[in-house]
């Protein structure tokens, strides 16, 4: 019987060490460009970033606002058809969640830094 647990230990803690070692994350590291023109270009380039972002975020919370409306709705609806208490035990309200995905936002400025003339190197760690 000790065998079976020490090997079920075992697994889990391969299994665990696995999943742990196999991510990866990314980072990037940002050189300016030298010139004048160049960093107005960048400074311009995080401009559009940051409305980018802001936009992504206005939106995605405008979809949550809708969704909530949606199921709050839905519900009291169900809640207003139902036959009995037993039907409406039945009724919920839909589960809403969404989150901003801003990764466009900014891998357009990455393209639009290195337009600029600034560099951008990419880390990858385990």
């Amino acid at each position: 019987m000790k065998t079976r647990k020490s090997l079920g230990w075992l697994f889990g803690a391969a299994l665990s060490l696995a999943l742990v070692t196999g991510c990866v994350t990314t980072r990037y590291e940002y050189s300016a460009p030298h010139t004048e023109q160049g960093r107005y270009c960048a400074t311009q380039c995080a401009a559009i970033k940051d409305a980018c972002q802001r936009d992504e975020i206005d939106r995605t919370q405008y979809d949550y606002n809708l969704c909530q409306q949606r199921s709050e709705y839905q519900y009291h609806d169900c809640l207003h058809h139902a036959r009995s208490d037993e039907e409406a035990k039945r009724c919920f309200r839909q589960a809403c969640w969404n989150n901003p995905n801003t990764w466009r936002c900014d891998e357009n400025y990455r393209q639009c830094f290195t337009g600029c003339g600034g560099t951008v190197h990419t880390i990858k760690e385990q």
